[in-house]
């Protein structure tokens, strides 16, 4: 399943880098393609998939869903990178006041793409409620809002200037965690469309999808607030070492009496 993830992963990210040097990708539409990009891009793609899945591992899948798994992870690639030469959708950006500046057939297709994800989201809650294990679903979704959470805490406490930026592979790799369940061929079609995102957002714009905080101070750390993130980050590692574990339920065996053993004997004998 490890290398299977893996190579995907690079065959995955290697089409979107040929798409992106071909013709069909206006070059302004992507970071310049360096050696150094290259082959670093490849790599933060790999660590950063095997992260996503590490968060809920997913269940083995049959020859015939890895099949599947492939080819919609390098659709969702692919198409999503193309989605990015449409007019009205080249300036679309996660940013505050973006639906002001999308034209009317921007806003169609995002409310219509935000519907029916919306609309997979609430099946997958009541899946999940109908198989008790609402848990082990929103595990990934609330590991990641406490660590954008905790970093949120280093940059208000610096008085750090910054603006919210959502890229598209971080919004992918966000819900690609919430089809991570692998039971039913949805959960294998969603979660590949939305890592192949992933990694034609990192092929396309590096690293720098990941971040969701645009800082716009230059202004000098100071202790304090590298100081109290620290001590936050100590008190959950100290909770999470010493939280009381969960009590396995022992089988009570059934106390044999002595008077019932010895009548068996004697009828044995």
């Amino acid at each position: 399943m490890l290398w299977f993830l893996i190579l995907n992963a690079f065959s995955v990210y290697f089409a979107a880098q040929t798409l992106q040097m071909s013709p069909l990708i206006n070059s302004a539409r992507h970071q310049q393609v360096t050696p150094f990009s290259l082959v670093y891009d490849a790599l933060y793609a790999i660590l950063i998939v095997l992260g996503l899945h590490q968060l809920n591992p997913p269940n083995k899948m049959s020859r015939w869903q890895q099949m599947i798994y492939t080819f919609s992870c390098h659709c969702g690639a692919i198409i999503f990178a193309l989605a990015g030469e449409i007019p009205f959708l080249s300036a679309f950006a996660l940013t505050p006041g973006f639906w002001k500046r999308l034209p009317l057939e921007g806003k169609i297709v995002i409310s219509t793409v935000a519907v029916m994800l919306l609309l997979l989201v609430v099946i997958q809650c009541t899946r999940a409620c109908k198989k008790k294990n609402c848990r082990k679903q929103t595990f990934p979704i609330v590991t990641l809002v406490i660590i954008w959470g905790t970093l949120w805490t280093l940059i208000y406490e610096e008085g750090i200037k910054f603006s919210i930026h959502v890229h598209h592979a971080l919004f992918a790799g966000l819900f690609a965690c919430f089809f991570n369940d692998f039971t039913t061929n949805m959960d294998v079609i969603i979660n590949a469309i939305l890592i192949g995102i992933v990694i034609e957002g990192i092929d396309f714009y590096g690293i720098a999808e990941l971040t969701l905080f645009i800082i716009r101070s230059t202004d000098q750390i100071e202790l304090v607030g590298v100081l109290c993130t620290w001590v936050i980050i100590l008190a959950g590692l100290m909770f999470v070492i010493w939280k009381p574990s969960k009590k396995t339920s022992k089988k009570t065996s059934k106390k044999t009496n002595p008077e019932e053993l010895s009548i068996e004997i004697v009828q044995v004998i």
